[in-house]
């Protein structure tokens, strides 16, 4: 029992052994199949891991890949774009170029046009006759064209900056600041004004004056000033009136001679019965006298008759050089010492038609005129000469016609007249001697002698220097016969 239990132990021990081999060997079949597994399943998680990583890398190279052809597609189109671009830009550039080069051209025209016109205002303005000139409200010189140059005598260099008040116009000159003070208030001013010359000369202007203002805000800027000279034309106006008033005084006076002179001969007629009837010393004396009062009464009738009407005498060829020689001989018997005579006669002075008497009177007049200007003594100067007046000379006086004339000029160093004096030299009874040295009618019966000749007289003077006149009378220039005579008219006792 004990062997069978043996054997069936070791029976019993050998499946055990046979079941733990096969256990042993399933285990490690199990084992080699879980290594084998586990190597196959790592590689195959490597091999997933590595296909994940290379779907990984694989995709992206295809993003990258995608993203470079993105770019390329990108960069294609910003080429493009950027080349559309760019050519629009230069394009834009272009047509920026040729719109300012339009807008530059435009301006510098416009800029040359405006010079050319400035030009050729400023070539009108210097081809005008006026003076135009123009100042600021400080009364400084901003412009002077041509005629200012002409007419003043100062060139543009010589005066911009200047004052005008100080150049052109005397000290203290009201008409100056009523001028200004008008413009001032009222934006312009039209007048006439006394300037002076660079030479010293005075003239007259008719001025217009223009205040010019910024366009900003309104203020004065300068004055515009245009001055027409019209001293020749303020002289013949002067003249005219003159000769308009000695006119009318001479229709007054020619009807009061006629009177005197009716009143003078009854008693002319009766003084000389009276010197019949009472022949005595003392009667005759004075019935002299008194005739001889009537008779100067009646010689002074006949000149103011002769500046009054003029008085057609006998006209003949006369020689004025012997008539200058024989007043030279009475001023050197009868003037004062102190006057010293100068005369200048050519040998070729030209003869006149006309009274010997009456031109002796006229020489006579002046010097007498001359002589008495000079109290304390002077030069008294007589001089003639040979003159052709030309159309341009006779458009200055208006008594001037073209032609030849003897021109006798007088001219003292005494103290001469003012304005107001010339203006009224030649009317008659107007003396600025004492009553007891003259009577005014030596200077008018002057004017009338001369204008009955045809001739004209000139007068220029200046106080404390003297005065000169000028005396034209028409003239033949080669000897003639006297084809014809008229009597002298009776002129006392003419009713």
């Amino acid at each position: 029992m004990d062997g069978k239990k043996g054997d069936r132990m070791i029976k019993k021990w050998s499946t055990v052994q046979k079941h733990k081999a096969i256990f042993i060997l399933a285990l490690a079949v199990v084992f080699t199949n879980t290594l084998i597994f586990s190597d196959n399943t790592i590689k195959l998680i490597d091999q997933r891991e590595y296909l994940i990583s290379t779907n990984k890398i694989i995709t992206q190279a295809q993003a990258i890949q995608a993203t470079l052809q993105n770019t390329e597609t990108a960069q294609r189109n910003y080429l493009i774009t950027s080349e559309i671009a760019f050519l629009i830009v230069v394009v834009v550039h272009w047509l920026l170029i040729g719109l300012l080069y339009k807008l530059l051209s435009y301006y510098i025209k416009q800029l040359q046009q405006a010079e050319e016109k400035i030009c050729e205002q400023k070539l009108l303005l210097d081809v005008a006759k006026d003076a135009i000139l123009e100042q600021n409200i400080h009364n400084q010189i901003l412009f002077w064209n041509q005629g200012a140059q002409s007419l003043y005598g100062w060139t543009f260099e010589e005066t911009v900056g200047k004052n005008i008040g100080e150049l052109l116009y005397p000290e203290n000159s009201p008409q100056l600041e009523d001028a200004y003070f008008s413009v001032m208030n009222t934006g312009e001013w039209r007048g006439e004004l006394h300037q002076l010359t660079k030479a010293g000369k005075e003239i007259i202007v008719e001025s217009r004056w223009l205040l010019l203002r910024h366009d900003n805000n309104g203020q004065p800027k300068s004055i515009l000033s245009a001055n027409t000279e019209i001293t020749q034309q303020k002289q013949l106006e002067t003249q005219l009136l003159r000769s308009q008033r000695l006119e009318s005084i001479g229709t007054l006076t020619s009807s009061i001679v006629h009177d005197l002179n009716n009143l003078l001969s009854p008693i002319l007629m009766s003084v000389q019965f009276l010197q019949k009837k009472f022949p005595d010393a003392q009667s005759q004396k004075v019935l002299q006298t008194l005739e001889n009062n009537v008779k100067r009464g009646a010689n002074l009738l006949k000149q103011i008759l002769i500046f009054a009407r003029g008085i057609e005498s006998k006209r003949i060829i006369v020689q004025i050089a012997p008539i200058l020689a024989e007043i030279e001989q009475i001023i050197a018997q009868t003037f004062p010492i102190s006057i010293i005579c100068e005369i200048d006669i050519p040998k070729n002075l030209w003869h006149v038609r006309g009274d010997a008497t009456q031109l002796h009177q006229v020489l006579m007049n002046l010097v007498v005129n001359a002589r008495d200007a000079m109290p304390d003594g002077g030069i008294l100067r007589i001089v003639a000469e040979n003159v052709v007046i030309s159309e341009h000379c006779a458009q200055i006086n208006i008594d001037a016609r073209v032609g030849s004339y003897i021109a006798i000029v007088v001219t003292d160093t005494g103290i001469g007249m003012s304005s107001e004096v010339q203006q009224r030299i030649f009317e008659p009874f107007f003396t600025t001697k004492d009553l007891s040295k003259g009577t005014g009618l030596g200077l008018s019966t002057t004017l009338g002698i001369i204008k009955n000749h045809g001739g004209f007289v000139n007068l220029y003077s200046q106080v404390g220097k003297g005065s000169q006149f000028t005396v034209y009378l028409p003239a033949l220039t080669s000897r003639e016969t006297p084809s014809f005579s008229q009597e002298l008219e009776s002129v006392v006792g003419e009713g």
